[in-house]
């Protein structure tokens, strides 16, 4: 659950982090608000970007052999993206490049509406997956099923609107300034307006939070919003209605005024929970695990982010340059300082422009945003290319610890994870449901032949366990358990080592905390 809320939360704030670089005013002239909605507001294009990551090196010292080999690796990785085309609001292409030390990855992007199909070298068949799909929007479960489906689809098509409520709301950085410039964008000469931004982290952060308080007090605004999207999303409802559906939510949904005043509260509830979880964020709280990103240090005084927007006489944004930098106060991981670039130029604004396609018609891997979906993934993927090695052997992404108190005989009621206990037979055992989804596996119960089967989504291995049977099924073949998987506490349990090493784990236990702890590189 931590992971999906991280994404979601690393997506969330990289946007508005962008609405921040300018304010609702104009500024010496340039209306750059106005440019910044009339770049979201473009209908079709042509463009290029490159996104550059560096960790910069600290003391490594405390690092073990594999971490210093794992930080010079990814010390410096560029992200490339060419030939991007925008056909409309929901199709878009790109040819695009991974580069790190290790050498490079090419890659071809296309999107339909809010799902994203990625064709890499080395992957069996091509990815797929949604952008909402970890947005966990808990107000459109108000929706019926068939305007769920096509809701990521109309946020896109009034992502101007979206863009503008944003801007109005959001305050001008202190240090902007604006110049008149000549640059080239995609070979051509251009007259240009440059606008430059800088940024500390306090001020970033103090920023982000009046805009989420500005939008949370703007209820005309918020209710004009939801009311541009209801008049997107009526066609289907109305096509659902003339098509006899019989959903009593449909018959509420007919009535826009009645549907905007029930979709608007908890809306308005989503927005004072991100308001509550970004000052959690900012004060280093939020997820309850320090260290995973330092989300902490980007609203740090000694962070710094500074941005170039470049707009032409029609006030479109025709290049963007950003920067940014973020010391790192936790030393323990070798890093001393991240920094992130961004560069783009775009041209053929608004003119015919064709998006190329990924052909799925012979499959694709649909992932979704859950812990489990990059062993799918890794499982798509050759073993010897280089997307693979990045993910397993620099990422480390299937690196995993499970730990689990031992049951010393008590019920574990006082737990909501089922506990590991010693059997009979002196065999610790595990719960299995539990120990295989938190190791990357699928779990399948048959009521009726009290069967278990586990399918590994990183190997493609499948497991077969009956209750109380010493015969488990490894693809195909009998293995003998040291003792009979067995129903204990409402959960299927099974011997420790063998559900362990069957998932690539290695056990441990401390005797003096009672932890079992189970690692899978």
């Amino acid at each position: 659950m931590h992971k999906k809320k991280l994404t979601w939360w690393i997506s969330a704030a990289m946007v508005l982090l962008m609405f921040t670089l300018s304010g609702c005013q104009a500024v010496q002239g340039l209306d750059l608000a106005g440019a910044i909605q009339n770049d979201w507001a473009v209908k079709s294009s042509e463009s290029k970007g490159t996104l550059q990551l560096e960790f910069v090196p600290g003391d490594t010292s405390k690092l073990s052999t594999e971490e210093q080999k794992a930080l010079t690796a990814l010390q410096n990785v560029k992200i490339e993206l060419t030939n991007v085309k925008t056909q409309d609001a929901q199709h878009l292409s790109a040819d695009g490049t991974i580069t790190y030390s290790k050498g490079t990855i090419p890659f071809k992007l296309a999107t339909e509406g809010t799902k994203f199909i990625l064709s890499v070298e080395g992957a069996k068949k091509p990815i797929v997956f949604d952008v909402l799909g970890g947005s966990n929007l808990s107000f459109t479960k108000l929706l019926p099923a068939a305007v769920q489906e096509q809701f990521g689809n109309k946020i896109a098509d009034i992502k101007s609107a979206i863009i503008g409520l944003i801007l109005a709301n959001t305050p001008n950085p202190s240090n902007i300034s604006v110049t008149p410039v000549t640059d080239k964008v995609n070979g051509e000469s251009l007259s240009l307006q440059k606008a430059h931004i800088e940024l500390s982290g306090t001020e970033l952060a103090s920023l982000l939070k009046k805009l989420l308080s500005n939008v949370l007090a703007d209820e005309a605004g918020l209710k004009e919003l939801i009311s541009q999207l209801y008049d997107a999303l009526s066609p289907i409802i109305e096509e659902q209605i003339k098509g006899g559906s019989t959903d009593f939510s449909l018959k509420i949904l007919s009535n826009k005024q009645l549907a905007v005043g029930l979709v608007y509260p908890p809306v308005q509830d989503f927005l004072k929970k991100t308001a509550a979880s970004l000052d959690k964020m900012i004060a280093g709280d939020a997820l309850g695990e320090p260290g995973i990103l330092p989300i902490q240090d980007l609203f740090n005084s000694k962070s710094a982010l500074q941005a170039d927007i470049y707009t032409d006489a029609d006030k479109q944004v025709r290049k963007q340059s950003l920067a940014l930098n973020v010391p790192l106060t936790n030393t323990s991981s070798g890093i001393a300082a991240l920094k992130l670039s961004y560069v783009s130029e775009t041209w053929n604004i608004n003119k015919p422009v064709t998006a190329n396609t990924i052909n799925i018609s012979d499959g694709a891997l649909n992932v979704g945003m859950d812990a489990s979906s990059i062993y799918s993934l890794l499982n798509n993927l050759d073993k010897q290319s280089l997307i693979y090695k990045l993910l397993k052997d620099d990422l480390k992404v299937t690196k995993k610890e499970v730990n689990l108190k031992l049951n010393d005989g008590a019920s574990g009621a006082e737990s909501d994870t089922p506990q590991p206990f010693i059997n009979s037979d002196n065999k610790t055992m595990v719960p299995v449901r539990f120990i295989s989804e938190k190791l990357g596996a699928e779990v399948g119960w048959n009521g009726n032949l009290q069967q278990v089967t586990i399918k590994d989504l990183l190997t493609g291995a499948t497991i077969v366990l009956k209750l109380d049977s010493k015969i488990a099924s490894v693809n195909g073949a009998s293995i003998e358990l040291e003792s009979a998987a067995t129903l204990h506490n409402g959960s299927t349990f099974v011997p420790i080592r063998f559900i362990a090493e069957q998932l690539g784990g290695k056990v441990s236990f401390n005797d003096d905390t009672r932890v079992v702890t189970i690692k899978r590189d």
